[in-house]
């Protein structure tokens, strides 16, 4: 693991999930567990910047205990958990969700919609099944329970705010794409292989990302951003990396990653995350710690 050149006060701990928080097989290990509760018994708020949805996020802040706000759906969602309440919403403007579907649509590319509702009763929209995608067919297998498919004419014109658009497809394929998304008025980003084992190209309203919504949790917890330390290890993690006060890139993360990073961890499959709140947070919190019982001694 790199150090970076010091170690700020950490109140705030952000962790990406797929490819971070989880091994390479899905899992949280008890290395992780242990690590995050004693981050949590230090006194430091821990939450999830994901681009997942709220419910397949939720389980995940269950089973660590988590009582926070979640970032979801690449930071354009913040919701609070366990409630389900909405605390901040960065919907693409209707008429930039409009052009983005038309786009895929006219590439022959079935788009997922993942629009803005209830965060307890989710819903993903989709069209007819001859667009689907092999990727595309198992992702809609996952979320079977919210998947809605409609019709063209009600694809174009969505009932709801969208949160984020979605292609998933060869990665060779999307690249092509690409020119003609820049277009477009709005934020995207073009993982080369995503949580579905493909290229994943996303579209979110200009300027959305997981650092927008760290600024903004952040802000409403009343805690700079200097004091925040946050862990990913993929490209929509690089812009949260780069703003917080202690970005830190997982082991196996590109170059790009850890290039926006103060730090790096071992890999995800070497319990990464775990070394990170060990080395970084807790290490420099006992040093605190210790350094304020002795103060109060001399006194």
């Amino acid at each position: 693991m790199t150090t970076p050149p010091d170690q700020p006060t950490c109140k705030l701990l952000v962790i990406d999930i797929d490819g971070t928080l989880l091994t390479p097989g899905g899992e949280i290990t008890e290395g992780t567990r242990t690590a995050i509760a004693e981050a949590r018994a230090a006194g430091v708020t821990v939450t999830l910047a994901t681009a997942r949805r709220y419910g397949n996020t939720a389980s995940i802040a269950r089973e660590l205990a988590l009582s926070t706000p979640l970032i979801l759906y690449d930071g354009a969602l913040i919701v609070e958990h366990p409630s389900g309440r909405i605390l901040y919403s960065n919907p693409l403007p209707d008429h930039i969700a409009q052009q983005g579907i038309a786009l895929l649509l006219a590439e022959g590319l079935q788009p997922v919609i993942q629009p803005l509702g209830d965060p307890l009763h989710e819903e993903v929209w989709t069209g007819p099944a001859e667009l689907d995608s092999p990727w595309q067919q198992r992702y809609f297998t996952v979320h079977a329970a919210e998947l809605r498919r409609l019709p063209r004419e009600q694809l174009l014109k969505p009932r709801r705010p969208v949160l984020r658009l979605v292609a998933l497809e060869d990665p060779e394929r999307l690249r092509l794409l690409a020119p003609a998304v820049a277009a477009l008025d709005c934020s995207w980003l073009l993982l080369e292989r995503g949580n579905y084992q493909c290229g994943e190209l996303s579209l979110l309203c200009t300027g959305c990302s997981k650092a927008t919504a760290v600024a903004a949790l952040a802000d409403r917890l009343d805690i700079p951003l200097s004091e925040v330390m946050a862990i990913g290890d993929n490209e929509n993690d690089i812009s949260m990396l780069s703003l917080v006060g202690l970005g830190i890139a997982m082991g196996q993360a590109s170059a790009a990653v850890k290039q926006a990073a103060r730090a790096t961890t071992t890999s995800n499959s070497e319990d990464g995350v775990a070394h990170a709140i060990e080395r970084y947070l807790l290490r420099s919190a006992r040093t605190s710690d210790s350094n304020s019982r002795r103060r109060s001694t001399c006194l």
